[in-house]
């Protein structure tokens, strides 16, 4: 959480967000998994491995407020609560350039929101 809301992440594309967040968990030493599909419509941009509980992830969904003013909240909120579903989902990171408030649990599964903006203040 901390890691991705101090990096310094490319915000003018979301591939390019992504591989900037790639970069930032490799040069930590955390391992992660791209784009795993948890379902045939649930698949998280990132996968981490829960320190806590091995068999268990925390999934990154990866969210940029794009000139067209970038996704409508309910429809994150909902795709969020969908991965929450997920017994293998131990947490949930919403990383994003976005202002947006989620409550902290999300399905019994504790959620965060990264300010990938914040990087750009430090």
């Amino acid at each position: 959480m901390r890691l991705l809301s101090r990096t310094r992440v490319d915000l003018s594309s979301e591939k390019a967000m992504q591989s900037g967040i790639a970069d930032a968990l490799t040069t930590a030493g955390l391992p992660f998994e791209r784009e795993y599909r948890l379902s045939s419509e649930d698949i998280p941009d990132f996968l981490i491995p829960c320190p806590r509980e091995l068999t268990r992830w925390v999934a990154v969904e990866c969210k940029l407020k794009g000139r067209g003013g970038g996704p409508r909240k309910i429809d994150i909120y909902r795709q969020i609560e969908r991965y929450a579903r997920h017994p293998e989902v131990a947490a949930i990171i919403l990383a994003s350039n976005l202002s947006m408030g989620l409550p902290a649990e999300i399905g019994g599964k504790p959620v965060y929101v990264a300010s990938l903006s914040k990087g750009w203040l430090l």
